[in-house]
């Protein structure tokens, strides 16, 4: 076992498991990545307390994401439950949930309610572009294009 493996039964193993499992093209991009992070998933009764706290309908697939991993994160990437959050712009409904570092740190992942969508704001200027019509394929097909150029 390398430093940076999880230790066998550890959240962390569980959170990778589940990754692998979830995402395979994901994991088979970054999977030996040593700064990548996994958190196992929440329950439903989480979930539901989460969209209450948030006051914000989660799509079916960012549940289906929380339901097997509730965090996911590496160098210019986190998208954590824990950490989701309305955006601060006026008239939007706007979920963040995450970070990513395409252009300059800071910059976010966004989902509007009941959307698949994945949105991309650089906090530099305001724009706004959609990256993916899913979570499925903005970390089983955009995420690793972005990585590797």
């Amino acid at each position: 076992m390398t430093q940076q493996d999880p230790k066998p039964g550890s959240a962390e193993e569980a959170g990778k498991t589940a990754l692998a499992a979830y995402l395979p093209e994901f994991f088979a991009a970054v999977g030996e990545f040593p700064d990548l992070k996994a958190e196992p998933g929440l329950s439903d009764e989480d979930i539901a307390a989460l969209e209450q706290r948030l006051d914000f309908r989660l799509s079916e697939g960012l549940k289906r994401l929380v339901r097997q991993c509730a965090a996911i994160s590496m160098n210019g990437l986190s998208v954590r439950a824990a950490h989701f959050g309305p955006i601060v712009m006026p008239s939007s409904e706007a979920l963040i949930i995450g970070e990513l570092y395409l252009h300059n740190d800071g910059d976010r992942l966004l989902m509007l309610p009941n959307d698949e969508t994945v949105y991309y704001l650089e906090q530099r200027n305001g724009a706004i572009t959609k990256l993916a019509d899913s979570l499925e394929n903005f970390f089983n097909q955009t995420l690793p294009r972005h990585l590797y150029g």
